[in-house]
């Protein structure tokens, strides 16, 4: 049956790579105006939809920027948010997050990032130019940037799963595939990522030579720590004893729920909500069910569009509700991470 489903979807998907194709033409020919900010970008994206980690890496990227002294800032759409306005975080310089301005995953590392302005819009250069004129900042960082044409990019870095499966796929609707495998090209650095599993030992310099040249990394998600609404972190033996209700609203979400299996042997439900989904009282009640003796455990970007929700937080259940926290690990190729940031160091456009 779903066979026969993705088959009747294959007609929109060759319409929707038609587009696809015609679009990167247009700027590839120059038809299509580039923009191009005063300071250097560094793109971090993919040519499919989620589950390749581009938060956690675009947080490994700040990471590395301001161990080099750098100030970076961030650029983002800021997916399924409550506004189209042009919205600039920065805690410490006296810009707070809002989840519901800014989405999930740019209010995420802003709180993780509070002296890194975090500016959100569908239009990427204006946003830049405000963060320039109001924060400062010497570098940006380019969240989901791949498909953002309009913009010129000093740095790509394309992120694909180990699998390579997006090298099988089709395009939209029928597969996950929204960009031509051709992008690939256009990477400075290809970087792996892997969810727990280690195993980086294939030969991809020579799996991935038919789309690029460019050098390969590795980089793992591992889960990190937990995390409650007041902001206290738990190591992740906290949860080997306790009985635990796992949920979770993001794409993919068989990651997040094996995680939690082989953290506690007690999981007594899972619950799959839709992506980026907007949590409400009955929500949490229902992941509880009325047992006292449970705790709840979602995902980072789940937590954060709770925790910040001002009635959620009176809830009593509040304080049982946990974040599974995780970070990204680079397992080979850091020296060619490294290497594509310092060369942009020093750009500057007029």
């Amino acid at each position: 049956m779903r066979k026969n489903f993705k088959a009747i979807l294959l007609p929109f998907s060759a319409l929707y790579g038609g587009i696809v194709s015609v679009r990167n033409y247009g700027f590839d020919a120059g038809f299509f105006k580039v923009k191009k900010l005063p300071r250097p970008v560094v793109s971090v994206g993919n040519i499919s939809v989620g589950g390749s980690g581009k938060t956690p890496f675009v947080m490994l990227v700040l990471e590395r920027l301001l161990a080099m002294g750098k100030r970076p800032a961030v650029l983002t759409r800021g997916y399924k948010r409550l506004t189209d306005e042009l919205v600039v975080a920065c805690p410490q310089r006296g810009s707070d997050p809002d989840v519901q301005m800014l989405g999930d995953e740019p209010a995420l590392i802003s709180m993780k990032f509070p002296d890194v302005p975090v500016a959100v819009n569908a239009d990427r250069h204006r946003a830049g130019e405000v963060v320039i004129k109001e924060f400062g900042a010497d570098i940006f960082v380019l969240d989901d940037g791949l498909q953002n044409r309009e913009l010129h990019r000093d740095v790509d870095f394309v992120l694909m799963n180990r699998s390579l499966y997006d090298l099988r796929d089709s395009y939209l609707p029928a597969g996950n595939l929204r960009d031509s495998r051709s992008r690939i090209k256009e990477a400075d650095v290809v970087v792996l990522t892997a969810h727990g599993a280690s195993d980086f030992e294939r030969d991809y310099d020579q799996l991935l030579g038919k789309y690029s040249n460019a050098p390969v990394a590795g980089v793992n998600f591992v889960a990190s720590d937990l995390s409650d609404h007041a902001g206290n972190h738990y190591p992740l033996d906290f949860l080997r004893e306790k009985k635990v209700a796992a949920f979770c609203g993001v794409a993919h979400p068989e990651r997040f729920f094996e995680n939690i299996s082989q953290l506690c042997a007690g999981v007594v439900s899972r619950r799959h909500f839709p992506d980026h989904h907007w949590y409400d009282e009955y929500d949490i009640d229902s992941v509880f069910e009325g047992e006292d003796e449970i705790i709840a455990v979602t995902t980072a970007k789940d937590a954060v569009r709770i925790f910040q929700d001002e009635e959620l937080k009176q809830l009593d259940d509040i304080g049982r509700l946990y974040s599974l926290n995780e970070k990204a690990i680079i397992e080979f190729g850091g020296e060619q991470l490294e290497k594509a940031l310092e060369g942009v160091f020093g750009r500057v456009y007029a």
